[in-house]
């Protein structure tokens, strides 16, 4: 019995042991399954359809936990102490979207709203303070995708916008003509600071191009008529740039090649840290060789640049910062009205550097800082007559900070200070040397308090300057009321503006008052699902507007130009099922005393009736969305040196975009500009007598081309 015993013992053990390891997996298993929970999801737009690619964040932790399939699908498997779970919803196209939700056997539907156009902004809510006070009855907002696919944009914030309907295109400036302003009337801002120079180089007559690369936006919004007491030093419309957040910018790296030249950016860290490092190149040689143009290049456009940025999510605080370096140059023969010979070399260097800093102190409030620092060295020959040179060297410096207190659920005031400081300097050469400077501090105290009470909305602004060089104060007030009733909206505003006069006045005159201008609107919106209907009305008186009083250098100027503008823009929007179109018809009449004009003229910039139509389809079956864009006009008048009136024709510009998603890291952009090759003049050379037709402006090509790659290297996808 001992020897039977001791050989069954092991067998006993070894049993035994299995049976103890299958009851620790059993409830190993068991506790598993108990510890934790699945939350389960769809997310659909408002057709019913899948959207995939969509992000899905902790708000708390600001992590990214789940992306959606092609389904559309997501799935969390969550602790099971987890009751309630508040999750964000992040999509290209959309409206970011935050719900709590509760993990168990349910499967939620949530629905995502398209980032398109908005009637008005009657209920403001945002994280980011410059948000927070964004009002105006007349306003366009635009995604990173629209703006890439735009037919019109051709990889450029600036083209994307003009495509807006209370917009005017303008190949001659390529700046924003809005409600019969000037292009220098619109500025520039980057999350909440006054962007001093933020276009490209661009030859005589050609267009100019944003310097800010459209993937580094998260929304673009384009304020007409009106805009928060916050932002300053526009006359006519304000162009916000909200860079992207640290949860949005998605690490590896993205590779893109095209006709215009190749860009490079990869992104390491954490979560809640990370840095972007962009290389970029831009070049028109090909564009040049392709395309047969009326000016001889001697060296195409060319910019390489440089950039490195930092996202930082800790703790509550959000910061963001840039530092970058960008050179652009190019050369080309032209000739005078004396069928003179002009070689013009043209040259930029710009180094610039950029931070914002933001927390929610508490409930009640938000606190938001941020700072840039801009130079810019120029340097251009034969910009006016033949052997000339200019340097510049233009230095700008801006700090800004706000505090935004909720003061009740319905009553909130935002309160700050803006400060800038620029230095500039410029050398002209014509047979002598001209060397010219002016300095000036700018100091900017500015307050708004805001109502929003059911569908009604109310906001009280004021802003308050003084300029050091000019040793000039003002008071700009500002008003808007809003009320939406079912389908209806009716929206209100009234503002005061005042706009530094442009550095080529101050270097010789410092010590004119600044242009100004009182702008009242008035606009009706209807929606109803996919379709809406839009009407504005607008009026605007100007003073002190700047007015060369000879021809000679250095030239005499006055502040005593004024003036008025008003119109009208009906705007009509809709969708059918994968097609949406914008429809729009503005009138604009202008009559300004300005520049060289010494009595009031309708501005040769300026066109009385515009019509634009927008159409993009999304073909799913192709993985392809097709864009369409036409323009319309019914001309200009232009001026020769001895102000006679001379008739524009009518414009016309047909511009075509196509976007094949090829895969999640690989996709194909294609787009032409005037794809008509319609010969359209833009004005008239006031150096050319009235008799001679050569004096009518054109752009250099009739048509621009634009064919590019973008790759997704490792395993990230796209950001487009």
């Amino acid at each position: 019995m001992h020897g039977q015993s001791s050989v069954s013992t092991p067998r006993t053990l070894w049993k035994a042991r299995l049976t103890l390891l299958c009851l620790f997996l059993c409830l190993f298993s068991s506790f598993t399954l108990r510890a934790t929970q699945p939350l389960r999801g769809q997310i659909l737009d408002l057709s019913g359809q899948a959207i995939p690619q969509v992000e899905v964040y902790d708000m708390q932790q600001g992590t990214c936990l789940a992306t959606s399939n092609a389904q559309g699908e997501f799935i969390l498997t969550l602790p099971d102490s987890l009751q309630r779970i508040t999750l964000s919803f992040v999509a290209e196209g959309f409206h970011t979207k935050q719900m709590e939700l509760t993990p168990g056997e349910q499967v939620y539907r949530i629905l995502l709203l398209p980032s398109e156009r908005r009637l008005g902004e009657v209920v403001v809510r945002a994280h980011r303070l410059q948000q927070v006070t964004a009002f105006a009855p007349l306003s366009t907002q635009m995604t990173k995708m629209e703006i890439l696919t735009s037919p019109r944009a051709l990889g450029s914030i600036l083209g994307a916008v003009s495509e807006a309907p209370e917009v005017q295109v303008s190949d001659t400036d390529g700046r924003l003509l809005v409600q019969g302003g000037a292009p220098g009337e619109t500025q520039v801002y980057v999350d909440g600071l006054l962007l001093p120079s933020p276009y490209t180089l661009s030859s005589y007559n050609g267009g100019t191009r944003t310097t800010i690369n459209p993937s580094a936006c998260r929304r673009v919004r384009l304020f007409s008529g009106g805009y928060s007491a916050a932002y300053g030093e526009a006359l006519s419309g304000v162009l916000l740039l909200e860079t992207q957040e640290a949860r949005e910018v998605a690490l590896g790296t993205e590779l893109s090649l095209s006709l215009l030249g190749g860009n490079i950016s990869t992104t390491v860290g954490s979560p809640k840290t990370k840095v972007q490092l962009v290389a970029d190149y831009t070049s028109l040689f090909l564009k040049d060789k392709l395309i047969p143009s009326s000016y001889h290049w001697r060296k195409s456009y060319s910019s390489p640049s440089l950039s490195a940025s930092l996202f930082s999510e800790l703790n509550g605080w959000h910061l963001k910062g840039q530092l970058s370096y960008s050179h652009m140059g190019f050369g080309y023969d032209r000739t005078n009205s004396s069928h003179e010979a002009l070689a013009s070399d043209l040259a930029d260097d710009r180094w610039y550097a950029r931070f914002t800093l933001s927390k929610a102190i508490n409930s009640k409030l938000d606190w938001e800082s941020g700072g840039h620092l801009q130079y810019k060295d120029f340097r251009g020959s034969n910009l006016q007559r033949a052997e000339d040179a200019v340097k510049d060297r233009d230095a700008y410096a801006q700090l800004r900070s706000a505090i935004r207190w909720r003061i009740t659920p319905i009553l909130s005031l935002t309160s700050g200070i803006d400060y800038s400081y620029r230095d500039y300097h410029e050398t002209y050469t014509h047979r002598n040397e001209y060397p010219l400077h002016f300095r000036n501090h700018l100091t900017a105290l500015f307050s708004e308090g805001s109502l929003l009470y059911r569908g009604f909305t109310a906001s009280v602004g004021l802003r308050g300057t003084y300029s050091s060089l000019l040793g000039e104060s003002t008071l700009s007030p500002r008003l808007y009321a809003g009320y939406r009733f079912g389908k209806h909206l009716l929206a209100a505003s009234w503002g005061y503006f005042t706009q530094l006069p442009s550095s080529d006045v101050l270097l010789f005159t410092p010590s004119l008052a600044s242009p100004r201008a009182a702008v009242s609107q008035l606009s009706y919106g209807f929606t109803s699902g996919e379709h809406s209907l839009q009407l504005a009305l607008f009026y605007k008186s100007y003073h002190g507007l700047m007015r060369r009083l000879s021809s000679s250098y250095p030239p005499s100027l006055d502040s005593k130009g004024r003036g008025e503008s008003y119109g009208i823009n009906l705007i009509y929007t809709g969708k059918i099922q994968a097609l949406s179109y914008t429809l729009s018809y503005g009138f604009t009449e202008a009559k300004l005393s300005y520049d060289r004009f010494t009595h009031r003229v309708r501005p040769d910039y300026l066109s009385p009736h515009a019509a634009k139509a927008s159409l993009r389809y999304w073909a799913r079956s192709l993985s392809s969305m097709i864009g369409l864009a036409c323009y319309l006009d019914a001309g200009a008048t232009g001026y020769d040196a001895s102000l006679t009136p001379i008739s524009i024709p009518s414009r016309s510009r047909l511009d075509l975009s196509w976007t094949y998603v090829v895969s999640p890291r690989l996709a194909i952009h294609a787009g032409c500009q005037n794809i008509l090759g319609t010969r359209n003049y833009w004005g008239f050379d006031p150096s050319y007598p009235a008799s001679d037709p050569d004096g009518l402006r054109t752009t250099p090509s009739s048509r621009f081309v634009y064919v590019g790659l973008f790759f997704a290297l490792g395993k990230r996808s796209l950001s487009i």
